[in-house]
């Protein structure tokens, strides 16, 4: 059996969609090739894909995130926010029944939080140590006669003339 879109459907609300507009456009956020093809080959182990399989493992990442990604948003606008949160996609990812990638998805988040926040306490720390964020110095050979005066200045306090 074949299934035919109606090419004259419109959407009546902001939850309809229009599929052949949506279609061509899911079409275009393909995922990288190179990205999946890396993703793939990691999980293979020597093992080899067709172009076809690689192909339909790139439109079927695009379209779980599409629908993924449509889910989360109506359980924020259930709650009526305008930003999708982390809590948002867990919700959508049990309704889809993939609710087994959970444990290991929250364990990616808090590791890329903490990664971040150390990263954030690092630079704090060093803007506290220099007084500023971290600078760089531009060294350059001019005569002496060249007019050109340098005042070094570190922390607000005047250090020298050049």
């Amino acid at each position: 059996m074949e299934v035919q879109w109606d090419s004259s459907f419109k959407s009546t609300s902001d939850d309809e969609i229009d599929f052949n507009k949506e279609a061509k456009r899911i079409a275009d956020l393909d995922m990288p090739q190179a990205v999946v093809t890396k993703l793939v080959n990691n999980v293979l182990c020597g093992n080899s894909i067709e172009e076809d399989a690689k192909l339909a493992v790139i439109r079927s990442t695009t379209q779980f995130i599409s629908h993924l990604t449509s889910s989360a948003n109506k359980i924020a606008k259930n709650k009526n926010h305008k930003n999708i949160q982390p809590d948002d996609v867990f919700k959508a990812i049990e309704e889809c029944e993939f609710d087994e990638f959970l444990p290991k998805l929250k364990d990616e988040l808090n590791a890329y939080v903490e990664i971040k926040r150390a990263a954030k306490a690092k630079q704090n720390e060093e803007e506290n140590v220099t007084g500023g964020p971290p600078s760089s110095s531009i060294v350059t050979d001019l005569p002496s006669d060249s007019g050109v005066k340098v005042e070094i200045i570190q922390n607000g306090d005047h250090v020298t003339n050049l």
